[in-house]
């Protein structure tokens, strides 16, 4: 993974400035981090956010359970539509951020139990593809929508490095649903602290189906409200000092719980809208509120999610800028399934 890290960003940090090559080094410091990190914990794997994810729309909730993933996310901004309305703001040019990132989530036992810590580091590089041809040659192309000029793309190597720390409430004795806790965003797109508090897949239907070993199928809602305080970056360089955030979401899926109160699907569908007062500033200062909803989808070890602001006014044309989608596969979960058909395969040979 890092061989891929440096092949893509090797290029353009011949071509960065000071500051933006101390961000990326330090991006693939983490993730060199996270790489040995991967031979000391085999548990089953998930993924939180990584920046700017959260505030193009997509899921920002805690990870319920212990993680360890890696995988690809993009995230794409451009102050026209394709109807050629330009975006109110202070950013200019077309941003196409490509981020193979890693993330680790832990929960704790002992005297931190019910307490998890995430990090997650991203870098890769930033232009205009792939996001534009994901943009005009699919999305827009399938549902008939004019395409998306591109304006100067930026065209740099990103890194950012994401923290968390959360604490978790068990209901009743049961699983862990109420989390509140804080954390942090730092690199090249901009800084950020944050905090956060909410509910985690509260179960609010019967159980549908049972299954001794792959859990319970139920439907499932989720919220959380966040506060952040922002500072500049070198690829967005006025951006709001303070945000909100309220994201709800409902799920369909299958769950099992382990020993210590964790969640786990085996498999779900999550749909979640967002309102955000945003990150992004006209020139006289005001925020730019967005509206955007998210879709999720998750197998096993393969999860896939989208997000788009276009639910301004979605029967017509993108309302706003930004969109987004990762692919995240758990690679440990499945060397560990591997490792688990190995471990019950008959070991005794027939007797001669």
């Amino acid at each position: 993974m890092i061989l891929v890290i440096l092949a893509l960003g090797s290029d353009r940090l011949k071509k960065s400035d000071i500051g933006s090559s101390r961000w990326v080094k330090s991006g693939i410091v983490c993730v060199s981090i996270l790489l040995l990190i991967m031979g000391l914990d085999t548990r089953w794997a998930w993924s939180e956010t990584p920046a700017p994810s959260v505030h193009w729309g997509s899921m920002a909730f805690p990870d319920q359970y212990s993680t360890l993933t890696g995988g690809l996310t993009i995230n794409r901004f451009t102050p026209f539509d394709g109807l050629g309305n330009r975006y109110d703001s202070t950013v200019g040019n077309t941003l196409g951020f490509n981020l193979i990132t890693l993330s680790w989530t832990q929960h704790w036992g002992g005297n931190w139990k019910n307490w998890s810590t995430n990090l997650t580091a991203g870098v890769g590089p930033t232009g205009d593809e792939i996001t534009q041809y994901l943009q005009n040659n699919v999305v827009h192309q399938f549902r008939q929508l004019p395409p998306v000029p591109t304006t100067n793309p930026r065209k740099e190597t990103d890194a950012m490095i994401d923290g968390s720390v959360t604490r978790w409430v068990p209901l009743w004795g049961g699983p862990k649903l109420i989390f509140v806790g804080g954390g942090f965003s730092l690199g090249t797109l901009y800084q950020q602290g944050f905090l956060r508090a909410g509910v985690r897949r509260l179960q609010i239907t019967p159980t549908l189906y049972h299954h001794d070993t792959w859990g319970d199928v139920s439907v499932r809602v989720s919220a959380m409200g966040r506060v952040s305080y922002q500072d500049n970056g070198s690829a967005l360089h006025a951006v709001r000092q303070t945000a909100a955030l309220v994201q709800p979401a409902v799920a369909f899926g299958q769950y099992r719980r382990t020993e210590t109160g964790e969640t786990i699907p085996t498999w779900e569908i999550e749909f979640a809208l967002m309102w955000d007062s945003g990150i992004f500033v006209n020139t006289t200062g005001q925020s730019q509120k967005q509206f955007a909803w998210s879709l999720a989808a998750s197998a096993g070890p393969v999860r896939v999610e989208t997000w788009n602001d276009s639910m301004g006014n979605i029967a017509e044309r993108d309302y706003g800028p930004t969109y987004g989608a990762t692919l995240t596969l758990d690679v440990l979960r499945v060397w560990n399934y591997f490792h688990e058909v190995r471990s019950i395969a008959p070991t005794d040979s027939p007797a001669s």
